[in-house]
């Protein structure tokens, strides 16, 4: 594991830009990705072109599934990994396994209120499951211990390591807090090892990337030295590895790693598309690339859970090739962008508080998980008293105008 970089700073353009890009970017790859969920490449190819040039939210197919969302809207990856981010900032940057569990049952229940939402759409069946265990808001770790016990240790979906771009931000220049961070979020909704190691393996080449960043600042180099990637990749699979078990577990992960071509992931495999090395290995295919937008167009052409895909590969590849990099309508159009911004400011303001004293960082008693449930109660009574009250004036007026 690396020490703490010595150099590091909340305050730090280049880092924040680097932040900033690695949030927008998944976002974007999310709400790219939609357009073809669940798709064959041949669907969307039928859709959408054989090799497009460009993508835009809105030429999403209105079809059943893709119009529960409105064009430019990310997904339920984003809104976790947002989650993520609120129980980060109420706790004043400690990562506590309960609140986050909380959390995530709240917006099963309700979605995101603000944002217009009555509930949290595309949950996943692996966290469904966990989320309605009796025990799950105050045990979420042993609560997807036993669900993924009861299916023979088999299921090994993309669900944690969908959200966990995030955890590589927070703490960024101390891996130690990386990964004990991220196998804090990701053994919530999922336990197995192969979930663990992705999600690790995502966060840790985040993390590794803004260190990268700060080193050659702080060289002062007028020519900074661009990431390797090949390091990147061979460092985060050396901290991931650590959570498996045998040789072939590794050879594994190590093949999804470090897989060049897109197609052999066939991350549209009839039954596989949802399997963690996945996502994960679309995600470092991505990291690869050069071009942002050439490089989100295949992932999201190759179909499947295009979706999840996006949301890591969009991710990772944004954390190296910066803001700048993304195509401007990508991100203009992102409706909720201004609303998720108030946040990321609170977010990056944190990370330069992070030395000190929990008791002395900024608080978030707006994001307290308590305080938004009562919030949710008293909501909830104004609406059933206005359907009861809308109901009563139907019924006085059948009765004074009977038929």
């Amino acid at each position: 594991m690396s020490s703490k970089n010595e150099n590091s700073s909340g305050d730090d353009k280049l880092i924040r830009d680097q932040m900033l890009a690695t949030i927008y970017g998944q976002c974007v790859g999310d709400a790219l990705g939609l357009l073809t969920e669940f798709m064959t490449k041949d669907e969307a190819s039928k859709y959408y072109g054989k090799k497009p040039k460009m993508l835009l939210y809105s030429q999403k197919v209105p079809d059943f599934h893709r119009g529960r969302w409105k064009d430019g809207d990310w997904t339920d990856d984003t809104d976790q990994m947002i989650l993520i981010l609120h129980s980060i900032l109420f706790n004043k940057g400690e990562v506590v396994a309960t609140d986050y569990a909380q959390r995530i049952y709240r917006w099963m229940k309700t979605g995101f209120p603000d944002l217009g939402d009555l509930g949290g759409m595309g949950l996943g069946r692996t966290t469904a499951a966990v989320l309605k265990h009796p025990e799950f808001k105050s045990k979420p770790h042993d609560c997807s211990y036993e669900v993924w016990d009861k299916s023979q240790r088999s299921v090994a979906p993309n669900g944690a390591v969908m959200r966990t771009s995030l955890l590589g931000l927070h703490q960024w220049n101390n891996l130690e807090a990386v990964v004990k961070n991220t196998l804090e979020i990701c053994k919530c909704t999922h336990h197995d090892p192969r979930c663990q190691a992705s999600s690790v393996a995502v966060s840790v080449a985040i993390a590794l990337m803004l260190q990268h960043t700060s080193r050659e600042k702080s060289s002062g180099s007028k020519c900074p030295k661009p990431v390797d990637v090949k390091v990147i990749i061979k460092q985060a699979y050396e901290s991931a590895s650590q959570l498996l078990t045998t040789d072939e577990e590794k050879k594994d992960l190590w093949w999804y790693m470090n897989c060049t071509k897109l197609k052999q992931l066939d991350l549209c495999e009839a039954a596989k598309i949802g399997y963690t090395y996945k996502c994960m290995g679309a995600g470092f295919w991505a990291l690869k690339q050069n071009n942002f937008q050439k490089a989100m167009i295949k992932v999201v052409m190759a179909a499947g859970d295009a979706d999840t895909n996006g949301a890591v590969a969009g991710a990772l590849l944004a954390c190296k090739l910066g803001l700048s990099a993304i195509p401007q309508p990508w991100t203009d159009d992102l409706i909720n962008k201004e609303w998720l911004m108030g946040y990321i400011n609170r977010f990056l303001a944190l990370q330069g508080e992070m030395s000190l004293p929990v008791e002395q960082r900024s608080s978030s008693e707006d994001l307290d998980i308590e305080k938004l449930l009562e919030e949710d109660k008293e909501r909830n009574k104004k609406r059933e008293e206005e359907h009861k009250r809308q109901y009563e004036e139907r019924l006085k007026a059948s009765s004074e105008n009977p038929s």
